[in-house]
């Protein structure tokens, strides 16, 4: 889990380092949403407010990480859901099921954190060019290295719960 938690950490502080370098680099006033064409649809915001929605975006994902992680070690053992609950959840291994549990957590979160990071820099990004233009080309890779990740690792824990030889 330390590992995990690492990872969530280390994810969390290149995205508060790379948000205040794109502040710095950033226009006055930005595009803040745009079509499926990847051209502004006249919505328009100062600088602060198109950076104090990404803070806000990044504190939801991070707030929900942090108490999806404390609800685990909290909530009663009867409301965890796991394959072969009985073997996984026995006073033995409870201890490292809820570690198990806790890591992907951190890690999917660390996911989403990068994958916002990474559209609020493609928005960046196009409010830099003129004229402005939203490469929606570079956010289908995004999209879709997320559902991989996120199925890959679901893949993982499901694997992970599996019965050891002779149980």
């Amino acid at each position: 889990m330390r590992y995990a938690r690492t990872f969530f950490i280390l994810i969390l502080l290149f995205c508060i380092l790379e948000t205040v370098r794109l502040w710095y680099i950033s226009p006055p006033e930005m595009a803040s949403h745009f079509n499926a064409q990847g051209d502004p649809d006249c919505s328009f915001v100062p600088k602060l407010q198109f950076f104090i929605f990404q803070v806000k975006t990044a504190l939801i994902v991070v707030g929900l990480g942090i108490v999806t992680q404390i609800l685990l070690v909290v909530v009663p053992i009867r409301m965890i859901n796991v394959p072969s609950r009985e073997y996984w959840l026995s006073s033995e291994q409870r201890d490292a099921t809820i570690d198990k549990l806790s890591s992907f957590v951190a890690v999917l979160f660390a996911a989403i954190l990068l994958m916002t990071q990474a559209t609020f820099e493609l928005a960046v990004s196009a409010n830099l060019h003129t004229p402005i233009h939203f490469a929606a080309q570079l956010m289908v890779p995004v999209i879709a290295g997320f559902i991989i990740f996120t199925f890959l690792m679901l893949f993982w824990l499901v694997r992970s719960f599996r019965l050891p030889a002779g149980e």
